[in-house]
């Protein structure tokens, strides 16, 4: 677990998504949740144990398992957009659950079956369209919608500690393009730039600065000019991604050895298709 600014707790190192909590006079904040229930366990009781605090709220930045499964052990006072509202709710279908789940992480089977069997995951306490404000004494979390890599994405942004939490619209990896809006997430980004940060923790992979969304908006920018280009040479999307040197653009290995590059090139297509249809 890493602390930032004395009330910020963030890991990165469970399966699935960053998970992170923000330690409040009225309360602990918990943003996004991990998946696998051991996982959620631990964080929680890290957590408490630190800060000696009790739980406030979940906010959740979209409806993707590997956000909202550990909301089971955290609090019934799930805060998201009313999009990922109806998304959680969708995952309320076991067999929809596991095969989302098994297509992500197909190792994880053996962890998950007997826990999914009597999990609940609970609904949306509060779900909001827009944008939300909330007041924990000392601190401001504001809740903005603004899709890009789902339909129900949202940042979360704590201007006391000039601090966003992106969601899945920031990374250190390649994007699922699965359900995104390819364009309106480029605008997101140029969005975030002109935020008052200097803290920012992604969906996935280290925190960071302003650097994290420079980087990802330069990437988006280069996959953007690359598929343009293999199209007026008029590649079809299979010879674009042999030609692909963006499918490339993350080197780290840990991330590669994550993120194969089958998965990649299911990622690239389906963005290609977004690119050359055009906003």
């Amino acid at each position: 677990m890493q602390i930032y600014k004395k009330k910020i707790f963030v890991e990165t190192a469970y399966l699935g998504a960053n998970v992170s909590c923000v330690a409040t006079e009225r309360g602990l904040v918990f943003i996004d949740s991990p998946f696998l229930p051991g996982d959620a366990m631990e964080w929680v009781g890290l957590v408490r144990e630190q800060t000696g605090k009790e739980i406030a709220y979940q906010i959740n930045t979209d409806h993707h398992f590997d956000h909202v499964l550990g909301n089971a052990f955290t609090t019934e006072n799930v805060i998201c957009h009313d999009k990922a509202a109806r998304g959680i709710a969708f995952l309320e279908d076991r067999e929809n659950l596991m095969r989302i789940i098994e297509g992500t992480f197909p190792d994880s089977r053996d962890l998950l079956a007997a826990d999914l069997e009597t999990l609940r995951i609970p609904p949306a306490h509060l779900a909001f369209s827009e944008m939300l404000t909330i007041d924990m004494g000392d601190a401001t979390f504001i809740l903005e919608f603004v899709g890009g890599h789902s339909p129900g994405t949202i940042l979360v942004y704590v201007p006391e500690h000039r601090a966003l939490f992106t969601g899945d619209n920031v990374e250190t990896q390649f994007p699922y393009f699965g359900q995104c809006r390819f364009f309106i997430w480029m605008d997101v980004l140029k969005k975030l730039l002109t935020i008052d940060i200097d803290l920012v923790v992604p969906g996935h992979g280290a925190v960071g600065g302003r650097e994290l969304v420079e980087n990802y908006l330069a990437f988006f920018r280069g996959l953007e000019e690359e598929v343009r280009a293999f199209g007026s040479e008029g590649l079809s999307i299979g010879q674009m991604i042999e030609k692909s040197s963006m499918i490339d653009y993350f080197k780290e290995e840990s991330v590669q050895d994550a993120l194969p590059r089958s998965w990649r090139e299911m990622q690239y297509r389906a963005a290609s298709e977004q690119i050359l249809a055009g906003p």
